[in-house]
């Protein structure tokens, strides 16, 4: 049996490469927690630079909690395109950490993890100690985190209001020993081109689990220049989440975010709610009241941007397909008419008669389904772009299942001399009928 959480049984791993301008401020942060002497500190350098592996070697001679590693299982990446081969080695870092944790260090049953460039909030400790009963007793979540992408400085964020979401998000986060050692340790990517987060989102790794999130985030990401961030972004993003600066908070009781009571709640919310357009909710008085907008994927960025929400291909805090915000004193609860089983009568349900059919390497949807007499609606992808899917038409050997960009995916790498022949890819892209691709065999959603 695997045992409960345990801060003397638990790590706080800090990743570092080479800015140690911003370690600095991170392993401050760390240190003045409340308790932290407590739990064991470990900063996990990637590479050699110097000033880093002096100054974290400085760290663990004064603080005995705390002690330095580098990286060796690193191994030298050849890619031409600098963003790759950053998350390359970040998930290769990943790897390590997780590997030198939970398979090297005798009697640590939790890890916490957290990079070089983020400020902890003064409650930071105290979400995942109140947190971690959940994680070890519910099999429907995954891992519990510090970071909220829709935490902005603009909505009502609620310091002791707790969130579920299917979205993992990374960024100061705490796992069990048992997801690394009973799953993900045996298929960890070696080629994540987007990045081991997005491999972590895949439907064959988060298995329809949720992670926790506070409203308020507990960590601020002061890396306006990083390996997968711009200063843009950055400054349009990241930079904009408010993060609590409280010494202590009362999360109370915490039996709401059981998985049926949450989503019960979710429910009574929708049916209670006015159905308006975006426009309309934004413009009603804050008055306490709830609004319901549903949505198609492909309008969702316009809708997020619209409701200041943060900006992607997919909702980034969702509970099956429906993002919960606060905002103006208002309540708004936005939900995916295709993919939320919470939608009620205004779902868009898959036709009945709608058939996943893998096509030849390099053709596309429209002309497949067209030769087997079917046709394809590129509103359709959403029901099969699943890993799940893809297995049932494709070997996805030897390399799995993974995560790409493109209008063509979902697909199977089946070109020999691709990089990553061999895989199945999703996305959260918008696919389209018409995308082909020389080295891929897509999977095409085809009906009457």
């Amino acid at each position: 049996p695997v045992e409960g959480f345990h801060v003397s049984r638990t790590a706080i791993v800090v990743l570092a490469c080479k800015r140690v301008h911003y370690l600095k401020d991170t392993i401050a942060g760390v240190l003045a927690l409340k308790g932290v002497e407590k739990y064991q500190i470990i900063i996990s350098q990637d590479g050699h630079e110097g000033q880093v592996k002096a100054y974290a070697n400085d760290v663990a001679h004064t603080h005995p909690n705390v002690r330095y590693i580098n990286n060796d299982m690193r191994r030298e990446i050849r890619n031409g395109d600098q963003q790759v081969a950053s998350m390359l080695y970040i998930a290769n870092h990943y790897k390590f950490v997780l590997t030198h944790v939970f398979e090297r260090t005798d009697n640590i049953n939790h890890a916490i993890l957290i990079e070089e460039d983020m400020v902890l909030s003064p409650d930071f400790l105290v979400l995942f100690e109140k947190t971690a009963p959940l994680l070890d007793s519910d099999p429907s979540l995954m891992c519990v985190s510090s970071w909220n992408d829709n935490g902005y400085s603009d909505m009502d964020l609620d310091p002791s209001r707790l969130l579920r979401t299917g979205f993992f998000p990374g960024l100061g986060w705490m796992l069990r020993k048992e997801l690394w050692t009973s799953e993900l340790a045996v298929k960890w990517p070696t080629n994540p081109t987007t990045g081991w987060d997005h491999w972590m989102r895949v439907d064959e790794q988060a298995k329809g689990r949720d992670c926790i999130v506070p409203e308020l985030s507990r960590n601020h990401n002061i890396g306006a220049q990083g390996a997968t961030v711009s200063q843009r972004d950055f400054e349009e993003r990241l930079g904009k989440i408010s993060f609590s600066k409280a010494a202590d908070t009362d999360f109370g009781d915490l039996s709401y975010l059981n998985v049926n009571t949450y989503e019960g709640h979710i429910r009574e919310e929708l049916a209670r709610a006015s159905s308006r357009s975006v426009g309309s909710a934004l413009g009603q008085p804050g008055s306490g009241s709830v609004y319901k907008i549903g949505y198609l994927r492909e309008d969702w960025k316009r809708l997020a941007k619209e409701m200041g929400a943060y900006v992607s291909n997919l909702p980034r805090v969702q509970f099956k397909h429906v993002t919960v915000l606060h905002k103006n004193k208002n309540t708004y609860l936005l939900y995916d008419r295709r993919l939320s089983p919470l939608a009620g009568s205004d779902r868009i349900r898959e036709p009945s008669d709608l058939v996943a059919m893998p096509a030849p390497r390099g053709v596309s949807c429209a002309d497949h389904c067209r030769q087997k007499g079917k046709r394809c609606d590129r509103g359709w992808f959403d029901f099969i772009n699943t890993c799940a899917h893809l297995k049932s038409g494709f070997s996805c050997a030897p390399n799995g299942c993974g995560y790409e960009v493109g209008e063509d995916i979902p697909v199977f790498v089946s070109d020999p001399s691709h990089p990553v022949f061999g895989t199945c890819l999703i996305t959260d892209a918008v696919s389209t009928c018409e995308a082909r691709h020389p080295s891929t065999s897509r999977l095409c959603p085809c009906a009457p």
